[in-house]
């Protein structure tokens, strides 16, 4: 990786609030936002479980026979 595409992965953290950046002296310093990291953390693993709960739904819809299907559909429309 390039050092300028580091640095515009440094700047997108920045900008989202997860990391930020201090000059001392000639360096640049970079450390972490732990409070904002685990913030996105959480809101990942909230996503990480839906769609791991609509992925579960399609593969048993999947896996069903066809009839079964077929019958609560019939089962649904008559209501």
């Amino acid at each position: 990786m390039s050092f300028a595409a580091v640095q515009k992965h440094v700047a997108v953290l920045e900008r989202a609030g997860l990391i930020t950046k201090q000059r001392i002296g000639r360096r640049k310093v970079v450390r972490t936002n732990l409070e904002a990291l685990l913030v996105a953390r959480r809101l990942l693993d909230q996503y990480e479980e839906l769609w791991r709960a609509r992925i579960d739904r399609m593969n048993e819809l999947i896996a069903e026979p066809a009839g079964a299907i077929d019958t609560v559909e019939a089962t649904e429309s008559k209501r």
